[in-house]
């Protein structure tokens, strides 16, 4: 085997997946994921019902036979991965029963030097790939007021803060709010401008 023939098999492939940012790729996950996912999942500050996020228990759940690859009909876990490899993060998707909307959460490693540019990256990618294909009317994250970062990678997005309650969850022994951040479509806008004739005004 000569020297070119080696470098073509030892060669790593970008990584494919649902969207593609600049620095990013999201798609399901694989099995070789698992472990830094596990680690990923239970950094991250926000969780509504705190689980001990083990590989083990994240296996479990990712071989479950009538549900398999953390993937069912309405809730999704995104891999993130940088376009030439390596897990960096993830995004949980959960589908209303109403069409076009979806509710999120995001996480970036808080060890990547480049996470600022890595989350802002992912979030452009999954808004523009549920725009693509799947007509979304309303698009929203949930995350910790201490999350300063996640706020302006949504803001920089076109994301805005729509909703804060207070005391919600705890971080780091502390009650603290959850703040919701949301991108609506320009049908949903126009909807929401208009809300139709007012009573006691002509057509009311």
């Amino acid at each position: 085997m000569d020297e070119t023939t080696n470098e073509q098999t030892t060669e790593t492939k970008p990584e494919r997946g649902f969207c593609t940012g600049g620095h990013v790729v999201l798609r399901p996950v694989k099995e070789q994921d698992l472990p830094e996912l596990a680690r990923l999942l239970a950094e991250n500050p926000f969780e509504r019902e705190p689980l001990p996020w083990t590989y083990q228990r994240l296996k479990q759940k990712f071989e479950d036979k009538e549900k398999p690859g953390l993937w069912e009909d309405r809730t999704h876990y995104f891999t993130i991965v940088r376009k030439t490899g390596g897990v960096v993060g993830f995004l949980h998707e959960s589908e209303d029963f109403n069409p076009g909307v979806c509710w999120n959460r995001l996480h970036i490693d808080e060890a990547a030097a480049d996470r600022d540019l890595l989350g802002p990256d992912a979030i452009w990618a999954y808004l523009e790939y549920k725009r693509r294909w799947h007509n979304p009317h309303r698009l929203s994250f949930n995350i910790l007021r201490p999350e300063e970062d996640k706020a302006g990678w949504l803001t920089q997005a076109g994301f805005e803060l729509e909703l804060v309650m207070e005391r919600v969850l705890l971080y780091r022994g502390v009650p603290e709010a959850e703040c919701l951040y949301t991108w609506l479509s320009p049908q949903a806008l126009a909807n929401r401008a208009d809300d139709g004739p007012v009573a006691g005004e002509p057509g009311g």
